[in-house]
């Protein structure tokens, strides 16, 4: 038997600037045919992320590896394989993406650092200007909320920032502030009741009583149907059977149903 040594081929896996190099070593049998072939060198240097650098204690951080050419990612201390992991680490942790490239011998490698950041709990505290509020359906109220000093205050009802103004529906409503920063999504929390007053002013938003038709004045509080001037507030099942009019559907715990002719139209 005659052996045969391939000349070194340099195989173009490129990441993050870094050429990995594979060295091929063919063996040939006495009439010249190939009978093994082994492979040499390193697989590429993958590029590595987390999203955030930084984390509350527990709290999630996605790690991202890129660049592993023909390979697959295996990360360290976590023993997880894939280009995207989710990782919650409770103290700070440095991660290691290995590319595993089948024939290389060694493996290319990068490393991030995901660090812990002790969140301090602030004492959170939400008022209004009224010492016992509560509004008419429909009409908002001004929402403070004090202590959330170096955070951004979010609210329940999705607004940002404080104070804030809020619609109130229903009889009473539930109004919770939570302070949060970049890397602490929640330092505290605080609550407030609104009480909602219904009516059958002019301007008052029509409610639902009772299930039943919404062309039926006994399925409102009001007894009266709406008209394109109310607003809306569906706390029951109501049937749309016909043509309705309305300027505005709030729904609470209630629906509507609609039959093959029933429709709402709004202005």
């Amino acid at each position: 038997m005659r052996i045969r040594v391939a000349p070194t081929i340099i195989i173009g896996l490129i990441s993050s600037n870094l050429i990995a190099q594979t060295i091929s070593v063919l063996t040939y049998d006495a009439n010249g045919n190939r009978i093994s072939k082994q492979m040499r060198g390193s697989s590429p240097h993958p590029t590595v992320t987390a999203s955030p650098e930084a984390v509350a204690p527990s709290q999630p951080s996605t790690l991202l590896a890129s660049g592993c050419t023909g390979g697959s990612i295996q990360w360290q201390p976590v023993n997880q394989n894939g280009s995207q992991i989710v990782v919650t680490p409770t103290a700070t942790t440095e991660y290691t993406a290995q590319c595993v490239v089948p024939g290389c011998a060694n493996n290319g490698f990068a490393r991030t650092t995901v660090s812990i950041i002790q969140c301090p709990a602030v004492q959170l505290s939400v008022k209004t200007l009224d010492s016992s509020p509560s509004v008419r359906y429909g009409q908002s109220v001004s929402l403070f909320a004090f202590g959330c000093n170096d955070g951004t205050v979010i609210w329940s009802s999705g607004n940002i920032g404080t104070p804030t103004n809020v619609p109130v529906y229903g009889s009473s409503t539930v109004f919770t502030a939570t302070c949060r920063t970049e890397y602490c999504p929640n330092l505290g929390t605080a609550s407030i009741l609104i009480g909602g007053i219904s009516g059958c002013l002019p301007g008052d938003v029509i409610i639902s009583k009772q299930v039943g038709d919404w062309n039926n004045p006994t399925t409102w509080i009001c007894g009266r149907v709406p008209t394109e001037n109310d607003e809306v507030y569906i706390n029951h099942q109501v049937s749309v059977t016909t043509v309705c009019y309305a300027k505005q559907i709030i729904k609470g715990d209630g629906y509507l149903v609609y039959d093959t002719n029933g429709k709402v139209i709004l202005p």
